[in-house]
């Protein structure tokens, strides 16, 4: 599916501090990871203590500030994910899975 240049630059685009992905463990114990645009947010799902995924798709934290990113689409898709009740590294796979094909679509049609 096709993405309007604009759009997919909009959504790739660096975000402020106050708006960046800021990965918790649990309520009241941040990690050291911090997402300022999807690029990264794809990156980190990587290599993030797990318990921190699990954390954050449990309460819908990533569909929350994909969607404010602007990617409606991959919003939607991240919330399929989450309600398939994956957990542990299957969990991780998805996630990277969903988000790192979603940024190379928007590349290709920020590239065009």
């Amino acid at each position: 599916m096709s993405v309007a240049k604009g759009l997919a630059e909009r959504i790739l685009s660096p975000v402020s501090q106050e708006r960046s992905f800021y990965f918790y463990l649990e309520e009241g114990r941040p990690l050291d990871s911090v997402a300022r645009n999807l690029k990264e947010f794809g990156e980190i799902l990587k290599t993030v203590d797990v318990k921190s995924l699990e954390f954050h798709s449990g309460r819908g934290d990533f569909e929350k500030w994909v969607y404010m990113l602007g990617d409606v689409e991959l919003s939607k898709s991240l919330v399929k994910l989450r309600s398939s009740g994956f957990k542990g590294e299957k969990l991780r796979s998805e996630l990277v899975r969903v988000v790192q094909t979603r940024v190379r679509q928007l590349q290709r049609s920020v590239s065009r």
